[in-house]
């Protein structure tokens, strides 16, 4: 409560700057349109540019609404209880939180390229830190898919035909089948010296701070399943 206090005085700031234009960081659809099942947030990455291809490799973390193929229903309780005959004490949290480590390369001439990597499906428990960020594996699996980034370079389209393959849970919980997902990486750039991203409108929304990492502005990244 006490942080949501204090942004407010922010976000009057943005729409003062930017008027009508700004919305929340959440304003990326139209009323009747489906929220995000999962979003991420770029915490690191590592770039390099070698004859006009760009690899990169980076962290990322983020939540996944409940009953979707990253927080398939029960997961979290089964873990608890199978983890309770160690002793080991988990917290079950609304939404499941997910870690992922991704390799992407796009060629720079069309915008075109691909991403890969692993995910890991966490939770809190005394046997890690209660306190800290999810650690805890409970499930894990790998994503693949191939991307397309936009010409003015504010969004990335995940194109569909990607997928999301759970391979290992926790121990008696079977994983869901392969999943297949679009979504959108969005950008923060640069609007009166105040980072946003670009909405599905192509509004600019405001970065809000626990869309940041050690202060800087984050890649975003919104999945929907199919």
């Amino acid at each position: 409560m006490n942080t949501r206090v204090r942004s407010l005085p922010v976000l009057f700031v943005l729409v003062a700057l930017l008027g009508p234009t700004v919305g929340t960081s959440e304003a990326t659809h139209r009323g009747d349109e489906p929220r995000p099942d999962a979003v991420f947030y770029e915490l690191v990455e590592h770039a390099d540019l070698t004859g006009g291809i760009r690899t990169g490799d980076s962290s990322l973390e983020g939540s996944a609404q409940p009953g979707s193929p990253l927080c398939p229903t029960g997961l979290q309780d089964h873990a608890r209880a199978v983890f309770a005959l160690f002793r080991v004490n988990v917290k079950v949290s609304p939404r499941c939180r997910v870690v992922a480590i991704g390799h992407s390369t796009i060629n720079m001439s069309d915008g075109r390229g691909h991403i890969n990597g692993s995910f890991w499906v966490v939770v809190n428990s005394d046997a890690t830190n209660l306190t800290d960020a999810q650690e805890l594996v409970v499930m894990t699996g790998d994503f693949a898919g191939d991307v397309q980034v936009a010409p003015d370079l504010r969004t990335i389209a995940i194109l569909p035909g990607a997928t999301f393959e759970p391979k290992d849970a926790v121990m008696g919980f079977t994983p869901p089948d392969v999943a297949s997902f679009t979504g959108t990486f969005r950008l923060p750039f640069t609007v009166h010296h105040i980072a946003v991203y670009q909405n599905d409108r192509g509004r600019p929304v405001p970065v809000l701070p626990n869309e940041r990492a050690l202060g800087d502005p984050t890649v975003r990244l919104e999945v929907h399943f199919d």
